[in-house]
Parts: structure tokens; C-alpha cells; sequence
């Protein structure tokens, strides 16, 4: 039986994300504030700032989430980067946090920077940031990483779902923007990031908001995994939303350690209308573009029309990109998907040199493994075709002749 292993779940597909949402979404999974009031003592101290913050419980449209409100009686007074860098790198350097702590906190900082720098064409040396140049935005980047720590989160698996960007206008300093505005929108491209609006009007995710959520998840997925749920926390934005609760929602789950099951999605289309030439061509482009596997079959449509139905395998993530490819390089005017587990062994490549005819040559092996012990190997074809040029040794007589020299060739290291 496979063990089971502490993860978080990241669900920000109802109302979006923020900063101040992960903390307070985090503060209420974890129940520990400890860690918020030690980061304020040392923010007050060496930034000579004087601020606070409130947890409370909150109801959204029936859920009650906790909120975080933070209380600024002086806040930083500089807006430049290179300022902002040095005041946030000396705060980090007073926490004593892990060093990975450190390097997570410093790359959803950097995300934010490089993000502004680039909306803006500037170097980071001549940026002025204005809704990020807070003492909220350092607050919530190093409150939630070390909430993280002291509950063991860092470095466990953390999944996250697509999540709900809003739509419509918004005013910033620079004027009016389209919701998501530039800076969230260069963060999720940079992060190849899975977003979507169901129309709800307004900002839901905020520059803070998605550098936190890109770099803490460490898996995307559009779908649940089979998981065992530990606790739950509930975080409320600001607003009240008119048709929902304005709250996102973290999980603490178990899933199975090294399980030889591995979710994919498989995407299938009927084809009465292509040729050989044609499906014949389609194969390397999906396999050049991420599918897994590509096979296609005959069948009868409606009609008794002869067609085709290609079948392709991908990973999760890679599904919607791979069947919009399908149909703008074929013209179907659909594709289905579907999600499957599929039980593998563990595997892995290994080259090894032997004499052959007086040569030597030297081959790939794909070995097959199960709880790390070798089932069986395979030469990989392409080695197997340039081995046969050499030695013209039939293919089928190679094959068994290189398998055998392989495990005669590990006998004789142990």
C-alpha cells in the first residue's frame, strides 16, 4: 500500500486571488498567527514603519472565512526598487528562514518586479511602482512563505487550480485598464499560468495575489485528484460580490506517495473527411507539440460513411492547446476529452558500450522497474537501427543479442 504524503490544494477558481487573501485564507487553515506578529515586530523595527493587522472571522454569502486587515499608521515612504529590494531583502535577512523560505520569498518578489519592469519598458533601476510600493505588498509576500514554513508546507506538493481573473475596466494610477490588468496578465503568461473570466465584474486577482499563487504551485491541474481531505481554510477578499461568496479556498489533503498511477487526459476526433497523406502528417506534429501517444483507427460513421478516429494522449495541462491544434491543423469542428488513470512501471534510459563484430557500439536501454527492481529492458529503436548499419546483423538477432550482453554486463559489476 502506497504511504501518503501532506499537500495543499489551491482553489482560487470562485473570486480570484490576492495577497492579503492567501494570508488570511492561510491563517485560518493553520491557525497560528505567531509567525504574522514576530514579521510585524521586525518590519516596525528596521523599516521604522508603524503598522498592524486584525484576524477576524468574516461570512461571504453564508461561508465564513477569515480577514486579514492590516492597520498603517506609517508606511514606507519610497517608491523606487531598488529601495523597495534593499527594505524587503533586510527583513528577510532578520527572520531567520530556511533558505528555502528565503528563495521562494525571493522569487514571488522578483516575479512582481520583472512583471512591472517589463508592462512598463523599463529597467528595474528606473522603476517607480505605485499599488505595489506598500508595506501591505512585503507583508503579504513573506507572511504567507512563512506561514508555509512553520506548518511544514514548504517543499510539499502543492496543486493549483485555474483561477478566476474577473473582466471588465479598472482604474489605476495610469488611468483605466481592462480587468485582468497588465502586470497580472504578464505574470500568468511568464508562468504559463491556467486562467479564466466566468464574466463576474471587477479585478479578482491582483499583481501580489498571482506572483504568490505562480510560484507556490508546484503542479497545475483543471481537475480533482483522488485525495483525502484534512482541513479546510477559507479566505474573504474586500468585496461583496453580488452572485457569490468573495473568498478563495486552500486545502490541506493527502495524496499517495510514488503512486504508479498517473492521471491523464485523452482527446478523440472522427475524420471522414481527411487522407492518408494527412493523418500520416498530424503524428509528429502532436508528438512535437506534447502528446504522449497519437493512434488513429478506422470506423464507420453515420451515414456507413468510412472515417477515421484519432485518438491522442496528453497530459493534463497540455489538453486544451493540443485539441485547438487538432482542429486548426485538420478542421474538425470538435474534439472530446476525457481523463483516465493509467497504472506505470517507473522507467528510465541507460547507455551502455559493447563489442560487436569486432566494433563497438554503443546503445540506449529503456529499463522498466517496478518498487526500483528492473522488470525488463529494451534497446531504443533508433540505437537498434544504427547498431544494424554497422554490423548488418539482422534486426530481430541484435535485439536479443544486445539484451543479453546487457544483463551479462551487470553480472559480471556485481
Amino acid at each position: 500500500m502506497n504511504k501518503l504524503k501532506q499537500a495543499l490544494l489551491i482553489d482560487p477558481r470562485l473570486a480570484g486571488c490576492s495577497g492579503d487573501m492567501f494570508l488570511s485564507t492561510l491563517l485560518d487553515l493553520v491557525e497560528n498567527k505567531e509567525p504574522l506578529d514576530n514579521l510585524v515586530k521586525i518590519i516596525n523595527s528596521n523599516l521604522n514603519t508603524s503598522f498592524n493587522y486584525k484576524f477576524d472571522k468574516q461570512t461571504k454569502k453564508g461561508i465564513k472565512a477569515g480577514k486579514i486587515q492590516i492597520e498603517i499608521e506609517k508606511d514606507i515612504d519610497f517608491n523606487n526598487v531598488i529601495k523597495i529590494k534593499e527594505a524587503f531583502n533586510a527583513i528577510l535577512q532578520k527572520l531567520q528562514s530556511s533558505d528555502e523560505a528565503n528563495n521562494l520569498a525571493k522569487d514571488i518578489f522578483q516575479t512582481l518586479i520583472s512583471a512591472e519592469s517589463k508592462v512598463h519598458g523599463k529597467d528595474e533601476e528606473k522603476l517607480h511602482l505605485h499599488e505595489t510600493a506598500s508595506l501591505d505588498t512585503i507583508f503579504d509576500i513573506l507572511g504567507t512563505v512563512l506561514l508555509l514554513e512553520a506548518n511544514n508546507f514548504i517543499g510539499a506538493p502543492i496543486l493549483g487550480l485555474p483561477v478566476n481573473t474577473g473582466s471588465g475596466l479598472i482604474t489605476i494610477t495610469h488611468g483605466k485598464v481592462t480587468v485582468p490588468p497588465p502586470a497580472v496578465l504578464r505574470i500568468l503568461e511568464e508562468k504559463n499560468y491556467i486562467s479564466f473570466s466566468d464574466e463576474i465584474k471587477g479585478e479578482m486577482v491582483t499583481p501580489t495575489g498571482a506572483a504568490i499563487l505562480t510560484n507556490l504551485v508546484t503542479k497545475q491541474i483543471t481537475q480533482l485528484p483522488p485525495l483525502k481531505i484534512e482541513k479546510i481554510g477559507y479566505g474573504a477578499g474586500t468585496k461583496d460580490l453580488p452572485d457569490r461568496a468573495n473568498v478563495m479556498k486552500i486545502i490541506q489533503i493527502e495524496l499517495e506517495e510514488d503512486s504508479k498511477k498517473h492521471y491523464l487526459s485523452m482527446l478523440e476526433t472522427h475524420l471522414d473527411d481527411v487522407s492518408g497523406e494527412m493523418l500520416g502528417g498530424i503524428m509528429p506534429i502532436l508528438l512535437e507539440n506534447g502528446a504522449l501517444d497519437v493512434a488513429y483507427y478506422p470506423l464507420i460513421m453515420k451515414k456507413s460513411r468510412p472515417s477515421w478516429c484519432l485518438r491522442v494522449i496528453c497530459e493534463e495541462q497540455d489538453a486544451s492547446e493540443i485539441a485547438y491544434l487538432m482542429m486548426k491543423e485538420l478542421g474538425t469542428l470538435g474534439v472530446r476529452e476525457n481523463r483516465f488513470g493509467r497504472y506505470e512501471l517507473e522507467r528510465s534510459i541507460v547507455s551502455k558500450k559493447f563489442p560487436i563484430e569486432n566494433q563497438i557500439v554503443e546503445c540506449r536501454f529503456k529499463e522498466r522497474m517496478l518498487d526500483s527492481k528492473i522488470l525488463g529492458v529494451k534497446p531504443e529503436y533508433e540505437d537498434l537501427i544504427k547498431i544494424r548499419k554497422i554490423t548488418k546483423l539482422p534486426l530481430i538477432e541484435l535485439e536479443k543479442k544486445l539484451i543479453e550482453m546487457y544483463y551479462l554486463e551487470d553480472e559480471h559489476c556485481e
